[in-house]
């Protein structure tokens, strides 16, 4: 006997040409064909719908052997509808399809065709883990069917099913905020591996040597790993965790970009607050999460244009810097946990006594203040500068005043520490921001925070600093078991002499050695780059300099710049590892020549000839 898919829902017949039965088939259902018959020239089919036999028409069937193909635009409109009923985010289901069909989407059309393991696109999933969400009580009744998996749309629906289970599962077990990585790994491996996976003391181990805490056999995991030959740079088992989870959040945000541009047409905005940060985000990450809105865009412009629009007299720079400076102090007060201030974006703008422009309105409200274009465009860059990683302007502040129009009580105090100064203080458009007493003591920054915008996401400290994804032991002990493995697996290389700098990296070089510290700063560059990091000088003589005490380290291979700088040239990453120096030429990745440049523990704008001297390599200085 062969087999049939309904195409769609409809009634049986008593027999060929014959009346309507009480029997209704859904769509997608696997029939048994039984026999076939021709009744006034039209095609006529008996099948079996588990015990329930009758007739239909030819056309209402398909062959089950027919895989289903779905264009782009259309798996979008599909991802929108699941997305809504669901309540999980367009732009995760899209950016999944992505990751897992590459090769179709380089096409724009996307087939249920399966891989050399069984697994069928366009997420991979296999009639084992097919069958285990369709048959479930919430998949028959959101219509997924057995059938299904051979159609990218009902796939599209079991995804957004699979995620809603997946972020209840984890929310509950690891106790923070979920990301899409997260649920993306949960996808791959479950919800149990995923968790095993974020763990800080995987993240230098192989896939391999993992499967028992994922809960996997050998064979399983060397299944599951050999069609994302991409995710594990070819390595299967032998991939280590941290550089697969670098893989990992990389094809996810180029998915997420990819959706981007499929959803501008639908009214969808990005994220939908479900899931979603493809940047690092801490694994124990505990705090805030703003997720800013349309109606949030809006009003922080409306109020920045009356606070700082007059900024512009000054330069565009200092209307950019600003706007900034405002949107982060509302950020700010958010985020406190104390009750002085509201917690969402449009309560602490319209709070009473706070901003001066919205006391000037006749119902004290931002919707009655004037839009402006220009600097709703300034904020949505600083939006989403933020949200890729950008600290705050005003570090934790949350007070600000013009001493030509308030004299608050603590203004005096905030005058004479500022954390920033908006506008020009020879003038009479200034903003002093800072940290004003209260019961005689410094306010404090707030706690660590999220900023979701235009689907992107970063975690801060409360200090504004962007948060470094990965922690490193303090043992020493740790760390160098730790490098050793890194050198290893080929994620630590060296220059010649290989061995000298080994030595030296290691503790046991003959012509001294790196100091704990800078060890401890080696293991965090090699775990935040996808590749590898090759050292090409750590000690050597030289007048008192930091590589003569064995403070700092040169890598030699520049391309991994653009990825590894954004990561540690940051504020919390430079203080949690006491990098004191950090000296390269960004004009080599695009930017400007002292982006990312660091001396004595700040931002620091070198001399020609400092980054000529470092012409070759990068360079990282630790303080200990």
């Amino acid at each position: 006997m062969t087999t049939a898919i309904a195409k769609f829902g409809f009634f049986l017949r008593s027999k060929a040409g014959g009346e309507l039965t009480n029997h209704f088939v859904l769509a997608e259902t696997e029939l048994t064909v039984l026999d076939e018959s021709s009744v006034d020239g039209k095609r006529w089919v008996s099948v079996d719908d588990q015990g329930t036999k009758g007739w239909t028409r030819q056309d209402n069937l398909r062959e089950a052997e027919l895989l289903r193909s779905i264009n782009e635009t259309e798996l979008a409109a599909v991802a929108v509808a699941v997305a809504k009923d669901l309540q999980t985010n367009a732009g995760y289901l899209l950016a999944v399809a992505h990751v897992e069909s590459r090769d179709d989407w380089r096409n724009g059309v996307i087939t249920a065709k399966e891989d050399s393991k069984s697994a069928v696109a366009p997420y991979r999933f296999t009639q084992d883990s097919w069958k285990l969400i369709a048959e479930s009580d919430r998949g028959r009744e959101l219509g997924l069917r057995d059938a299904g998996l051979s159609f990218p749309d009902q796939q599209c629906l079991a995804v957004g099913l699979k995620s809603r289970q997946d972020a209840e599962v984890l929310t509950k077990d690891l106790q923070r905020f979920v990301t899409s990585i997260d649920l993306y790994l949960a996808h791959i491996f479950g919800a149990k591996a995923a968790m095993a996976l974020r763990e800080p003391s995987a993240q230098t181990k192989k896939l391999g040597d993992m499967v028992d805490k994922l809960g996997l056999s050998a064979g399983a995991l060397q299944d599951l790993l050999a069609n994302r030959g991409g995710l594990t740079v070819n390595a299967g088992v032998d991939a280590v965790v941290s550089t697969f989870l670098e893989r990992c959040g990389d094809a996810l945000q180029a998915g997420l970009d990819r959706a981007a541009t499929l959803l501008r047409d639908f009214s969808v905005e990005l994220p939908d607050g479900s899931d979603a940060s493809f940047s690092d985000i801490p694994a124990d990450f505990k705090g805030v999460v703003i997720k800013v809105e349309p109606d949030d865009v809006d009003a922080l412009g409306r109020l920045c244009s009356k606070e700082v629009g007059v900024f512009e007299t000054f330069g565009e720079q200092v209307l950019v810097d600003g706007v900034g400076a405002v949107v982060d102090t509302v950020f700010n007060r958010m985020v406190d946990n104390s009750k002085e201030f509201e917690n969402t974006i449009q309560a602490v703008i319209d709070e009473k006594f706070q901003f001066s422009p919205i006391l000037e309105t006749p119902n004290r409200t931002w919707r009655e203040l004037d839009p402006s274009p220009k600097v709703s465009a300034i904020v949505d860059a600083h939006l989403k500068r933020r949200a890729a990683g950008g600290s705050s302007v005003i570090l934790g502040a949350m007070h600000f005043f013009n001493p030509h129009s308030s004299d608050p009580d603590w203004g005096a105090e905030v005058r004479a520490h500022p954390t920033y100064i908006g506008g020009n203080p020879d003038t009479k458009f200034v903003h002093y921001h800072g940290f004003p007493r209260k019961a005689g003591a410094f306010y404090k920054p707030p706690g660590p925070y999220l900023i979701f915008y235009a689907g992107r996401g970063h975690a801060f400290n409360g200090d504004g600093s962007a948060m470094a994804a990965l922690s490193v032991p303090a043992a020493d002990d740790e760390v160098t078991k730790l490098l050793r493995d890194h050198i290893a697996n080929g994620k630590i290389r060296f220059q010649p002499p290989k061995d000298k700098f080994r030595g030296m990296l290691l503790g046991t070089g003959t012509d001294g050695s790196a100091t704990p510290s800078l060890r401890r700063l080696v293991l965090h560059l090699a775990s935040v780059v996808d590749t590898f990091i090759e050292i090409s000088s750590i000690v050597r003589p030289g007048g008192g300099s930091f590589h003569q005490l064995g403070q700092a380290v040169d890598i030699g291979n520049e391309d991994v710049a653009g990825r590894l700088l954004p990561k540690v040239a940051i504020q919390s990453v430079v203080d949690s590892f006491g990098i004191d120096e950090i000296i390269f030429d960004s004009r080599k990745i695009g930017q400007k020549t002292n982006r990312f440049n660091f001396d004595g523990g700040s931002p620091h704008s070198f001399d020609d000839a400092t980054i000529n001297d470092h012409g070759n390599h990068i360079h990282f200085a630790v303080k200990a």
